[in-house]
């Protein structure tokens, strides 16, 4: 009970708590709400103020009627086109590119390699290509990655027409680059890019011209003849002079019936000499001067030969041994070069009547009397050439050719 009893005035005091709090809060809320208004009635009041605007009368209409704006346009002058817009190109004078630097030789700084390496060149030109390459080997071993070295090696292989190997030394000189191969370097490019020449690229490409024949018949101490030769090529081709040769072959004719023989130049004298030196095909022309000196006649063998006289000339062009081109004067001689022996020409009333046109090179006898040839077979061969009889040993033998 005593329990009981205690809860129920620990549940009162609560109560009582709360409706103490709850008034409080309703005489605070009265307080302020008491004050506001207090102080409404205290602030003071604003009148409004009237303003009074003049009047202004408008005797005009604000908007203008639209027959005469129509009627005034068609009085205006046509609108002016429209501008068209320019656009300003400023000119600007760019400032010249530098030349490009030009490659230049490459030089040797060892002596001894440099001694080496011009005598291996003289030795080339010489076309003693064993020499040339011994000393550009013991150029080598002095200087391993010397670029004239090198491309002068390749130089002599390809004249001895081993292009694998020369392509190889080409190739080492261009990796070492223009710093170190200078003006090298460019031509073992070009080598490498173009490959090797043959001598048949030349044919259509390295010409003889026209040729010109001046001949001195009034010479005292007897004839004289000088032929000027032109050598025509495009001026891009690059043309050593030792791999060009020019050789004029002179003919001449014996006695009344003017029979041709070629003559025989090592009794007289032959002179060949370049008019237009140095030879570089810049203008796409060389002349070669050739002057042949017969032998001065002489009266005896005149009077059992017959006078001989200059009768025309042959002339081969020839590049790395290979001829590419030849003229000949008079053109029968031609003819008579590439071909000596012409077709037969048959007459009638010159041939036998008992000729065999069937087989000619039989003896003149008819098909009857002639024996029956028998064409021997393996066995009989072996026998014959064992030494037996063979059965061809009755034909009769065939005549001498004239």
């Amino acid at each position: 009970m005593a329990q009981a009893s205690s809860h129920q005035l620990t549940f009162r005091l609560s109560c009582w708590l709360l409706a103490i709090m709850a008034f409080a809060q309703l005489m605070t809320a009265a307080i302020a709400l008491a004050m506001r208004l207090e102080m409404a009635k205290a602030s003071p009041r604003t009148e409004p103020i009237a303003i009074n605007l003049p009047k202004v009368a408008i005797n005009e209409p604000l908007i203008a009627p639209i027959a005469p704006l129509i009627a005034d346009t068609k009085k205006l002058p046509p609108p002016a086109p429209a501008p068209v817009p320019q656009t300003i190109v400023e000119k600007v004078n760019p400032a010249p590119l530098p030349q490009p630097k030009s490659l230049s030789m490459p030089e040797i700084g060892d002596p001894i390699t440099e001694k080496l390496w011009k005598e291996a060149k003289t030795a080339r030109l010489a076309e003693d290509m064993m020499t040339a390459i011994t000393k550009l080997e013991q150029a080598l071993q002095q200087s391993p990655k010397q670029p004239h070295v090198l491309f002068e090696l390749g130089l002599c292989h390809e004249d001895m027409g081993i292009y694998d190997r020369a392509k190889q030394y080409y190739h080492q000189v261009f990796q070492l680059g223009t710093t170190t191969a200078g003006q090298l370097y460019v031509q073992a490019a070009e080598k490498l890019k173009s490959g090797f020449e043959q001598p048949q690229d030349k044919i259509n490409r390295l010409v003889l011209g026209r040729i010109r024949v001046f001949q001195d018949s009034a010479r005292k101490e007897g004839e004289k003849i000088v032929l000027t030769i032109p050598i025509q090529c495009p001026p891009s081709e690059k043309i050593e002079g030792r791999d060009l040769e020019v050789r004029v072959n002179f003919f001449e004719e014996w006695g009344a019936q003017k029979e041709v023989q070629p003559a025989d130049t090592s009794l007289g004298r032959v002179e060949y000499q370049w008019t237009t030196e140095p030879l570089d095909w810049s203008t796409g022309e060389e002349l070669l001067q050739v002057t042949y000196t017969p032998q001065a006649p002489d009266a005896q063998q005149a009077h059992l030969f017959g006078q001989k006289k200059y009768h025309g000339q042959v002339v081969e062009l020839t590049y790395k041994g290979q001829l590419i081109d030849a003229q000949a004067w008079p053109r029968i001689l031609a003819h008579r070069l590439n071909r000596p022996d012409s077709s037969p020409m048959f007459l009638e009333g010159e041939l036998p009547a008992d000729f065999n046109a069937e087989n000619p090179l039989l003896p003149n006898a008819s098909e009857a009397s002639l024996p029956h040839t028998h064409i021997p077979s393996s066995a009989e061969s072996a026998m014959s050439e064992n030494g037996h009889r063979s059965d061809t040993a009755g034909l009769p033998p065939l005549p001498a050719q004239p």
